[in-house]
C-alpha cells in the first residue's frame, strides 16, 4: 500500500481527470440554437397549451388556443405553422389558466429549446380571438416576418361583391 501522501496525489489526479472529462462532456452535450434563417420558409410547431386549472366546462381549452394561434400564424409570410409535439427547431409552447371568465396565457417561442421570446396575455374568455391576434403578431414580430399580402381582386369582382 502506497504512503498517505501518494494516495492523496493519486486521488487529486483522478479528481482532476474526472472534472476535465465532465467539462468536455458538458460542452459536447450543450446544444446551441441554430440561427433563424432570414430567407426561406420557417417551420413552426405549435404545441397544445398546458391547462394549469382544467375546467370541465371548457375541455381542450389549451388545444383550442393552439389551433387559433396556428390559424392566425398562417397569415404571415414565410411561416409554416403546424400543431404537434415536434418536427421543427422553432416551437411555441405555453400554459393557460382560467379564473372564472378570465384567461391568463403564457407563451414561449423557442429555437432548439432556447428561448427567443416570451409573452403573457390576460383577458376575458370572450376576447380569445383578439388575444390570438396579438399572440400571433408578437410571435411573427419576434421572427421578423411580415403579414401576407392579400391578393388584389379585379375591379369587376369588387363591384359584384358590393
Amino acid at each position: 500500500m502506497p504512503p498517505a501522501d501518494e494516495q492523496l496525489w493519486i486521488l487529486a489526479g483522478l479528481g482532476a481527470v474526472a472534472l476535465i472529462l465532465a467539462f468536455v462532456v458538458r460542452q459536447l452535450m450543450r446544444t446551441r440554437p441554430q440561427p433563424i434563417p432570414v430567407e426561406g420558409p420557417l417551420r413552426l410547431t405549435i404545441k397544445p397549451l398546458k391547462e394549469l386549472r382544467p375546467d370541465p366546462n371548457h375541455l381542450y381549452l389549451g388545444t383550442t388556443i393552439a389551433r387559433e394561434l396556428t390559424a392566425r400564424l398562417k397569415g404571415f409570410q414565410r411561416l409554416e405553422p403546424h400543431m404537434g409535439d415536434g418536427g421543427s427547431a422553432l416551437s411555441v409552447e405555453g400554459t393557460v389558466r382560467k379564473f372564472g371568465p378570465r384567461l391568463v396565457i403564457a407563451l414561449r417561442l423557442a429555437n432548439s429549446r432556447h428561448p427567443v421570446w416570451r409573452g403573457t396575455y390576460d383577458g376575458a374568455i370572450n376576447d380569445l380571438g383578439y388575444m390570438a391576434d396579438k399572440m400571433a403578431a408578437n410571435v411573427a414580430h419576434a421572427l421578423k416576418v411580415a403579414p401576407r399580402k392579400k391578393a388584389a381582386q379585379p375591379a369587376g369582382q369588387k363591384a359584384a361583391a358590393k
